[in-house]
């Protein structure tokens, strides 16, 4: 169920957007889009196992919910460009990125990936997509220049014009700052987590490092949010903050730590630093919605 939550009375009554219905087993990915008057959500469908080439996308705003196109990347993910109008979308499989139209779900543009070995859409700006791809040197960030226009006015193609080396660790949650002059990602080693600033300035061996920490959001106004712990009683992982920046939604933890993180709930905290939990279990935040 896709619900809506008011961050002023988190534990009162929730509005209703959508049903979608899932396999048993697997979770259901999804995204706000930054206009916040539409969802997006990739599910694996009942019947199916393949959860790298079965996934549908549903379209949800506040009068409908629809499929907009099917046999994608369940783990990989999705991006809507800041207008709401379009969608970014793997399929692994074929080692293939695409941007659909986000009314209608039709093709506006392809990347045929030279076969990465995993492939993230995260951001959609304008006439640029921006890409975490897992290749067999390690991960790289690649940004591609949209062509909408194809050849007799079909799909158009997208060209990568840039390519940033990240590193061979495990690493998750990249998030591009406001002004798209730094990645923050989470990398790592073993039980041990920190987050990484990358410099996409064009000097490729600039970044900063925070050491013991985890899920990076940034703030519309370009700060920098982490999740901490010092092995005292909880700690709270950033999840996103609102377009206002008055609000961060977050999983708040009582354990010490990540080799011991103890039950999770999510919470809103405050600009202040406020914290209130909702009581409810079994819930997952995916974004902001103003709509």
């Amino acid at each position: 169920r896709l619900v809506l939550i008011d961050p002023a009375q988190p534990n009162g009554a929730w509005q209703e957007l959508a049903e979608i219905e899932h396999a048993e087993g697997w979770d259901v990915e999804g995204v706000v889009a930054p206009s916040g008057d539409a969802a997006a959500l990739l599910a694996l469908p009942p019947g199916r196992s393949q959860p790298r080439a079965e996934a549908v996308l549903w379209l949800v705003t506040p009068t409908e919910r629809r499929v907009l196109a099917e046999g994608l990347d369940l783990y990989a993910g999705l991006a809507f460009s800041q207008d709401g109008e379009r969608l970014a979308v793997a399929r692994s499989d074929a080692g293939r990125l695409d941007v659909l139209n986000a009314r209608s779900g039709a093709l506006v543009a392809r990347y045929e990936a030279p076969r990465p070995l995993a492939i993230y859409p995260l951001e959609l700006r304008g006439d640029q997509l921006w890409a975490a791809a897992l290749e067999a040197s390690g991960w790289a960030l690649w940004r591609l220049a949209i062509d909408a226009q194809g050849e007799q006015g079909g799909p158009g193609e997208m060209v990568r014009e840039a390519r940033w080396a990240l590193g061979r660790e495990s690493q998750r949650r990249w998030t591009l700052s406001p002004d798209a002059d730094e990645l923050a990602m989470e990398v790592r080693s073993g039980a041990e987590f920190r987050v990484v600033i990358h410099s996409l300035d064009g000097i490729e061996k600039a970044q900063r490092r925070i050491t013991e920490a985890a899920a990076p959001a940034w703030r519309p106004d370009g700060e920098l949010s982490v999740g901490r712990w010092d092995g005292g009683g909880g700690f709270t992982l950033p999840i996103a903050w609102d377009a206002n920046g008055q609000w961060l939604a977050v999983n708040a933890y009582d354990g010490v730590g990540p080799r011991d993180p103890g039950r999770a709930q999510l919470a809103l905290e405050r600009a202040d630093g406020e914290l209130a939990r909702i009581e409810r279990a079994e819930l997952f935040a995916i974004g902001w919605w103003s709509g």
